[in-house]
């Protein structure tokens, strides 16, 4: 055992040790010279490579005395020489000459002689080398295959068709996107760290799976990884021997590693035998990192277990446990990526968010460079939309942002307006947007880009007979399509695909749209197909479809209130999927009214949503409050409790606050922890009925002056929260000035506010509050000189049955 754990050398020493000289060209072509040892003078057999490859992969491994240990059928001894005679022919041929020696089953442990004469033989003495060099071989030539492509074609990035050039290097392009940490909402400081993640008890967490809204950067990502690999200007990566990006669109479950690698990395004619690589990848898992771009695009729609291949085997720890996999994916597929066939514990939830808001700034300020004021302007249109702010975290949305704001200094406010713009500018751009040639073309490929989505495999790539000739050829000129030459086992074809998912599922909706005109029909039963298949996986086409189009937008939310009534709610997906759609369409036709009592209940509850859920859960509340304000808000009136917590956008509570006119029957208002809310602006809109209100988490801290004033119009208040609020002894001030005029005030939480040493400022006015029941100060730092200020100012309320809670 000794012994073979010293013949476990480094790489370099490996290479130094090999006989062969690496030349691939001629590895398939020439032999290996077999010799049985017990017989020196028998003729020597030539053996194929591969049939010695089939020798190295036999049943079980051995040792004797001074051999190397090997992989070799039973009974039987190989012996590796360096013929001193023939050294020209060996190193010419890049391999050793090779004895095998049938060994005798023996219950003895008598070692096998392995030494041989030398002089009249000519050979030296056997020499210590890795056995498997033909594995050692292949995965040398890959790894400089593999370098070579991302260091050269794989570096140049497609970037989008409505700017100058088609392709850029990936360093012109890349710019680091916020990498959340999964549950624990950490920030990562680069993809080094999800490489180094590991286990409670040490390990490495060898899969990591990442997801990230459509255009987030996730491929860039990974092609940016797949360069610092091959140019070596990573530290962490260079424990790799292979690195692998394999694109999921071109992957069926069935898919095989090896043969993947060969169709979509390896050049046509490269010289690698495919048994050795897959050998050295089976040996040395450890030395493999395999990106697995798009788990939402994989050919395979319904997977089975029984029928996976090496890769989703991979995915799943059935095979190469020790290799290390990312995986990307839409979020609406993570379920199905996550699962008992697929990943499972332990594995690192890494969330792509795309561009910070620092990244958007410095992103706009260079796109405009040398326009100082246009990129202050663009940047003022994205802060004041919520949408456009989600939007332009996306590196592809918010170019096509910086285009548009060149061209005509405005931006349209849905995404399904941004996409129809960039259409329109690709076509202006190539010249092709005479006679509505971008309609036409755009739903005519449309009809091709749905039934690849709705096929059983998900095509995203297609034949050129797929298209009409003369649509096809303006869709490639403009660039929404691109065709390039690919290989699938050894056979060649021109394949042709949209330039990105979104522009394939944008196409689709147009199809969509304008066959709910020409055949009803057909148009409810391709939506009744999509929602079985299930409506969160066809996200963007059901939002692109109800895209400023009233009538396809009552449809869909007719079909989501059918079939997932249950699931309507605020705080559901595919609630929130149904408000995306109902905002795409900027209809000012409500929906059904089954629809909007599915939201609008007794109690909501909007907690932890993104600017994107929020924007078109403020469109859908203020379109009901605004179309049913002469009838006497007939749904928001039924609202009795709203709760709304972890919302840190201030326009969202601002606008929320003025659709609380409505509920005229709200006494109950929980708007807990939501960070830097306006108080001023939410209690001026709060219905005078309240009962109940907390506040408690937010920061009010210096502002008590400015909403106090509000605060003494809810004379029906109750219960008032406001622990946690950053308040000091002149905001308590305001706020038990204001109190003096609340009559039923029973409760007043006050929990972690620092007011220490004010007692003496606001004491007296609490005292005026002769139904107080209840008063927590827990956590104020208060001192023993305030809480004599509390008990003398406070003695008739503690007789009347005051509970104070220090």
């Amino acid at each position: 055992m000794a012994e073979q754990e010293q013949l476990m050398p480094t790489q370099d020493a490996e290479r130094q040790g090999q006989v062969a000289d690496g030349d691939c060209a001629e590895t398939q072509e020439q032999a290996l010279a077999l010799r049985r040892p017990d017989n020196q003078d028998q003729t020597t057999d030539m053996i194929p490579v591969a049939a010695v490859n089939q020798l190295q992969q036999s049943v079980q491994q051995i040792s004797g005395s001074g051999h190397v240990p090997i992989f070799n059928p039973k009974d039987c001894t190989i012996n590796i020489y360096q013929s001193k005679d023939d050294a020209h022919a060996s190193h010419h041929s890049g391999h050793p000459s090779v004895d095998i020696s049938e060994n005798p089953p023996s219950t003895s442990q008598q070692p096998t002689t392995s030494h041989v004469a030398s002089g009249a033989q000519g050979r030296s003495t056997p020499k210590k080398m890795k056995l498997d060099s033909p594995a050692q071989d292949a995965a040398d030539c890959c790894e400089d295959a593999l370098k070579s492509h991302y260091r050269g074609k794989g570096s140049f990035v497609k970037v989008l068709p409505w700017v100058g050039d088609d392709r850029k290097h990936i360093t012109e392009i890349y710019t680091k996107l916020q990498l959340i940490l999964g549950k624990y909402k950490v920030m990562l400081t680069s993809y080094d760290d999800i490489l180094q993640r590991k286990t409670k008890e040490g390990d490495l967490i060898l899969i990591a799976v990442l997801t990230g809204l459509a255009v987030r950067g996730k491929t860039t990502l990974f092609d940016k990884i797949a360069y610092d690999w091959a140019v070596g200007s990573s530290q962490v990566l260079r424990k790799y021997k292979l690195v692998f990006l394999l694109k999921m669109h071109a992957l069926e479950q069935s898919s095989d590693l090896v043969d993947a690698v060969f169709d979509q990395l390896l050049a046509k004619d490269v010289c690698i035998e495919r048994g050795a690589l897959d050998m050295f990848i089976k040996n040395s898992p450890g030395k493999v990192l395999v990106l697995l771009d798009g788990f939402d695009e994989l050919m395979t729609t319904s997977l089975c277990e029984s029928s996976f291949g090496s890769i989703l085997e991979i995915l799943s720890g059935k095979m190469l446990r020790g290799c290390t996999v990312l995986v990307s994916t839409r979020p609406s597929h993570l379920h199905r990526l996550v699962s008992e066939e697929l990943v499972q514990e332990p594995f690192t939830h890494v969330e792509v968010m795309g561009f910070s808001r620092k990244d958007v700034i410095e992103y706009v300020n260079k796109f405009h460079i040398g326009e100082p004021d246009k990129a202050k302007g663009l940047l003022n249109k994205i802060k004041s939309s919520g949408l456009l702010s989600d939007l332009a975290a996306s590196p592809m949305l918010l170019l096509l942002m910086c285009v548009l704001w060149q061209e005509e200094c405005t931006l349209p406010e849905t995404m399904s307006r941004l996409y129809h713009d960039g259409f329109s500018y690709i076509f202006k751009r190539k010249g092709l947007d005479s006679q509505g040639k971008v309609a036409k073309v755009v739903i005519e490929i449309g009809k091709v880009a749905l039934h690849g989505l709705l096929s059983p495999d998900q095509s995203l790539s297609f034949k050129e007979s797929d298209f009409e000739p003369s649509v096809l050829e303006l869709a490639l000129k403009a660039g929404i399509l691109t065709r390039q030459r690919v290989r699938k086992r050894l056979q060649s074809h021109n394949s042709v695909q949209f330039f990105h998912k979104t522009f394939q599922e944008f196409s689709a909706a147009a199809y969509l749209q304008n066959l709910l005109e020409a055949d009803p029909e057909e148009f409810h039963k391709i939506l009744n197909e999509i929602m079985s298949k299930g409506a969160r996986r066809f996200e963007y086409l059901l939002r692109f479809c109800c895209g400023d189009n009233e009538a396809c937008t009552y449809e869909i939310m007719k079909v989501f209130q059918v079939r997932y009534q249950e699931d309507l709610s605020f705080e559901s997906e595919m609630g929130l999927l149904a408000l995306h759609c109902f905002f795409e369409g900027q209809s000012k036709r409500l929906p059904p009214e089954e629809f909007i009592h599915s939201f609008i209940t007794d109690e909501i509850h909007i907690r932890g949503l993104n600017r994107d859920c929020l924007n078109s859960v403020i469109y859908f509340v203020k379109c009901v409050a605004e179309q049913t304000k002469d009838s006497g808000n007939a749904y928001l009136s039924k609202v009795h409790k709203l709760h709304v917590h972890y919302c840190t956008w201030t326009w969202f509570i601002e606008e929320l606050a003025v659709t609380m006119c409505a509920m005229t029957n709200l006494h109950l208002v929980d708007f807990n922890s939501n960070a830097d809310i306006s108080a001023d602006k939410l209690l001026r809109h709060l219905p005078n009925l309240i009962h109940k209100l907390y506040l408690a988490g937010n920061n009010l801290g210096g502002t008590a002056a400015l909403w106090c004033m509000h605060l003494k119009q809810l004379k029906s208040l109750t219960k008032l929260d406001l622990s946690y609020c950053s308040l000091n002894g002149q905001d308590m001030k305001h706020v038990a000035e204001s109190l003096r005029d609340l009559p039923s005030l029973g409760e007043l939480r006050l929990n972690g506010n620092d007011l220490g040493g004010t007692a003496a400022l606001w004491c007296m006015e609490v005292k005026q509050l002769q139904h107080l029941q209840t008063l927590y100060l827990m956590g104020c730092h208060l001192t023993e000189e305030d809480k004599n200020h509390i008990d003398e100012s406070l003695s008739n309320l503690k007789k009347n049955g005051l509970s104070i809670w220090t």
